[in-house]
């Protein structure tokens, strides 16, 4: 998993590459929960183009960002979610937490 990150004024787009699983989310955690603390944004989205798998480790990855960002009144969205990964987010109900933007 890596992660590529993209800031304006109020925004922060972190595109993230590969599979959001157990390694994934393990090997990217720390440096994303890092850049976010350092580069304070109202809305942080993560863009799911080039992600192709989620697991419960990824949810769980997931959820932990949404918990952290809330603390700092940041907002969490996702963008270009692909299809698998969206009958995941569906069947688990991420978005009743974190919107889907398009």
């Amino acid at each position: 998993m890596k992660a590529e990150y993209i800031k304006n004024s109020t925004e922060t787009i972190v595109r993230l590459h590969g599979e959001l699983d157990e390694h994934g989310a393990t090997s990217i955690k720390r440096e994303i929960d890092e850049y976010l603390a350092s580069h304070p944004a109202r809305v942080v989205v993560f863009d799911m183009a080039d992600v192709g798998f989620v697991d419960s480790t990824g949810l769980g990855f997931l959820l932990g960002r949404y918990k952290k960002l809330k603390d700092k009144h940041t907002e969490l969205a996702l963008s270009n979610v692909q299809k698998q990964v969206d009958k995941v987010f569906r069947a688990s109900g991420v978005y009743t937490f974190v919107p889907k933007i398009d």
